[in-house]
């Protein structure tokens, strides 16, 4: 290891109980359990995470477990996201329908552990009733908590995790208390490996800030440190460490022990040999939508391509740019449409090619019902790779109004 980190691992070793030989030898251990060299940045990272539970544990209550229990908890991850998706309110839903519950009968939403409701007392503290595993409580309480609401006649109620146990059988640790405001999570589609297994496809999922920071570019070489289920299907973000150990491949130094020579790998040959379930012909997406509906959410995404015809890159409200494909070699006979596929791109997603290039697309198929009828099936698109490219994005800058103030 280079003297900087040594000498890091030296200063940390007094509040983990090690000598400073003791500390070493458990930062090598620590780096190799994680299939990273000692000398990368990464190495910093995940020997900070490691003295910060052992320090946690030290602290508190440990409950019977040892300082080694996160040694290899962290993963280090390296591959490439086939799709990334914009954070969504994972809260918005739920509070949403805690609300039209109280609307409905408050008296049976209590009863169900949905809400509790909240009354101000003549002493200016807060009166709050909830019912947890069938049982009537009540508390007064100063302040009401952030998620608590209040209806246009004045009533108050907080939205409660009404949830006792998973469907996993693992018991819920937030049951019978308030719902968070918000809670933002970003999932995706990772290829690469973890740790030091081999490349396949993994679930990503990343809440709360770092989730929402969490941003690289689709079909781009990176590295960072993550958490992995037992299974080995999913992988997690890990607070701000994700965020803050992603690195890009092809920012390092080909010196660099974390460097990858990646300039021989296919990744249209990867698409087609490890996800080839979602692989659909852009002119059958009307079908593939309808037939995706069944499948678990993290799984409806579909991976589609064509040339696009047309380009806005004019913002909507949410950041969406909107650019047109269609398949060139498809022989359209026009009674079943214009062959032209709205794809909408989150700003996150770079988009550094013009009209006649030939993409990829990787998201998830919506299609509205008006009174017209059923319209066009679009893309909200989560992945983009470009595999022809022509020409460039028109970079759009804001309108600025004309000030005549001065006349």
């Amino acid at each position: 290891m280079n003297e900087d980190m040594k000498a890091e691992v030296i200063k940390s070793a007094q509040y983990i109980g090690l000598s400073e030989e003791e500390a070493l030898a458990k930062f090598v251990e620590v780096c190799e359990e994680n299939g990273i060299e000692t000398t990368t940045p990464i190495a910093k990272g995940v020997w900070r995470n490691y003295v910060a539970n052992v320090r946690r544990t030290q602290e508190g209550d440990s409950n019977n477990n040892n300082n080694n229990s996160n040694d290899s908890f962290y993963k280090a991850a390296f591959g490439f996201f086939v799709a990334l998706e914009e954070p969504r309110d994972m809260m918005a839903w739920n509070r949403m329908k805690a609300k039209e519950e109280f609307m409905r009968d408050a008296d049976n939403a209590l009863e169900k552990g949905i809400v509790s409701i909240a009354s101000e007392n003549a002493l200016g503290k807060w009166v709050v009733s909830r019912y947890q595993h069938g049982e009537y409580q009540e508390k007064t309480i100063s302040s009401l908590p952030a998620g608590a609401e209040e209806t246009e006649d004045g009533r108050y109620y907080i939205p409660l995790d009404n949830t006792p146990v998973y469907m996993n059988g693992g018991k819920n640790a937030q049951y019978g208390k308030p719902l968070p405001p918000q809670q933002m999570r970003r999932s995706g589609v990772f290829y690469g490996s973890v740790g030091t297994s081999e490349m396949k496809p993994y679930f990503f999922s990343y809440k709360n800030q770092g989730g929402v920071d969490f941003a690289p570019n689709t079909f781009e070489w990176v590295h960072f440190l993550c958490v992995a289920n037992d299974a080995g299907t999913d992988i997690y973000g890990a607070k701000d460490l994700t965020s803050n150990s992603l690195s890009l491949n092809s920012e390092m130094s080909p010196d660099n022990e974390l460097f990858r020579d990646m300039s021989n790998f296919g990744f249209e040959d990867c698409l087609r040999n490890n996800f080839g379930s979602h692989l659909t012909p852009l002119m059958e997406l009307d079908r593939a939508h309808i037939q995706r509906q069944e499948l678990p959410s993290k799984e409806r995404y579909v991976i589609t391509d064509g040339t696009v015809t047309n380009m806005n890159m004019t913002p909507t409200k949410n950041g969406n740019r909107i650019i047109n494909i269609t398949d060139i070699d498809y022989e359209l006979d026009y009674s079943d449409g214009s062959g032209i596929v709205t794809c909408w791109i989150p700003p996150h997603l770079n988009i550094d090619f013009g009209i006649q290039s030939s993409v990829i697309i990787v998201g998830r198929t919506s299609q509205r019902t008006t009174d017209e009828g059923v319209e066009p099936t679009t893309i909200n698109a989560s992945g983009i790779y470009c595999t022809l490219k022509h020409g460039s994005a028109v970079e759009v800058s804001q309108p600025v109004e004309d000030n005549f103030d001065w006349f």
